[in-house]
């Protein structure tokens, strides 16, 4: 194996096991303690990990701000696959909310084929017109301050128009998830806010997250994840998180 792919490998364990220790490396790839010490030196260097005692963790990322058309088209497959996910959980009769992200664009593109009759509240524009052709979904929409960055409304009107209501099934997109700390975080406090609020009025919770989004924050923590929440991921959540997060009476849904 070249050093490369050997790197790489190392990456991808790190990704599904959080941890890992110089000397499982050495027994796995079958080369010295002294090799798999000079990888994790070099790996440091590139930023990619961080060196423990015996050992490494994948390095976290803080998240700035994101502009969601930059990164519509991102790992398309994999969104598309939570999205379908997420639309399983919605039935007839429901009130739902859906916030901004990629995902759930994806979400309202497919609910706009369905028959179906709920209602859906959304800070998100383009969520709107995607749904506003199916007779079958009433649109709720908050008003507030429009943020290009993002297709949305935000701000003190659109937060207070959302307390005003009583979604059963609310679904928010995050920038980050520590489970180490048990907190969520997103890229500005007026978006922390909102998806805060969010949060206290539905009946069910439920997180939509890329399973890289475990290993990066964004600026502002606007939620602890409590008991009784769902996060909807992807089959790569590392063994240790999803443990944990069970553990804290907390849903998956790979």
């Amino acid at each position: 194996m070249f050093v490369e792919e050997r790197k790489q490998s190392i990456l991808n364990i790190l990704k599904q096991k959080e941890k890992v220790s110089v000397n499982e490396l050495s027994d796995l790839f079958s080369v010295s303690k002294v090799i798999i010490r000079k990888d994790l030196c070099q790996m440091e260097e590139e930023n990619l990990l961080t060196r423990t005692h015996g050992g490494a963790i994948l390095k976290r990322k803080i998240v700035d701000k994101i502009i969601l058309k930059d990164i519509a088209k991102e790992d398309l497959e994999e969104k598309t696959a939570l999205a379908e996910k997420v639309v399983s959980l919605i039935q007839d009769g429901d009130i739902i909310f859906l916030d901004d992200s990629t995902v759930t664009i994806i979400v309202a593109a497919l609910l706009q084929k369905r028959k179906i009759k709920i209602s859906v509240i959304s800070n998100m524009l383009e969520i709107q017109k995607i749904l506003s052709e199916n007779k079958g979904i009433e649109i709720i929409s908050l008003g507030g301050i429009y943020d290009p960055r993002t297709d949305s409304f935000i701000g003190e009107m659109a937060r207070e128009n959302l307390e005003l209501f009583n979604p059963n099934k609310v679904f928010i997109g995050i920038g980050g998830i520590n489970v180490d700390k048990m907190q969520l975080s997103t890229c500005t406090i007026d978006e922390g806010k909102f998806k805060s609020t969010a949060l206290k009025v539905g009946q069910e919770s439920f997180i939509i997250t890329q399973s890289k989004k475990f290993y990066q924050d964004s600026i502002f923590n606007f939620s602890k994840i409590k008991e009784g929440m769902t996060i909807i991921t992807d089959h790569n959540i590392s063994e240790d998180f999803e443990k944990k997060l069970i553990e804290n009476n907390v849903k998956i849904i790979k």
